[in-house]
């Protein structure tokens, strides 16, 4: 099967839960929706090894890993983790082998979100421009501190602007034209 170019990761395997094979999932957002609607995970593993405990701490590179796919059985919420049910995995032992391992989602198969709302995977790489058309760089990543997500945008001289992601600052985004238009100034 061909490994989808368009990827996300959404999560990292913990221990196994229970006695049947089961996952416990560390969602990499506070809103798994995504990880629980999916038919369909694409697991990866280091290609020469089968993780070292540094490679469960530091992201590995892309090009060290390997994706193997697994059709989701059953996914359901527990505590502050998703536990799932992968086919092929039926005993308590082959779930541990799975320990570190990082869980990713094609993201051709997300659901629509619904108006207003967007992935923050859409906003990276997206233009930022204010009011007046002055770029002020491009969405390097966005990041949640608590009250609200903070876009992180990295302007040509690499200083990174730090804007909310609120409707005072956001006046529009096109993430068909990959534009994000702001009422910020680069000297703020």
């Amino acid at each position: 099967m061909n490994v989808p170019d368009d990827l996300v990761e959404l999560g990292r395997i913990g221990e196994p839960y229970g006695l049947k094979g089961w996952v416990n999932v560390v969602a990499s957002s506070d809103e798994p929706d995504v990880l629980l609607k999916s038919k369909q995970w694409w697991i990866s593993r280091l290609a020469n090894t089968e993780g070292t405990a540094a490679s469960r701490v530091s992201k590995p590179k892309p090009e060290d890993l390997v994706f193997e796919s697994f059709r989701v059985l059953q996914s359901k919420p527990h505590a502050d983790r998703v536990v799932a049910h992968l086919e092929g995995i039926e005993q308590r032992e082959l779930a541990a082998q799975f320990k570190g391992r990082r869980v990713y989602v094609s993201r051709a198969r997300f659901p629509a979100p619904a108006e207003g709302e967007y992935y923050w995977v859409d906003l990276v790489a997206c233009q930022v421009v204010n009011q007046e058309d002055k770029t002020l760089g491009t969405v390097a990543q966005v990041v949640d501190h608590g009250a609200h997500p903070i876009l992180v945008v990295k302007g040509s001289s690499e200083q990174e602007i730090l804007i909310p992601f609120v409707a005072a600052y956001v006046l529009n985004v096109d993430i068909q034209a990959r534009q994000i238009k702001v009422d910020w100034q680069e000297d703020y």
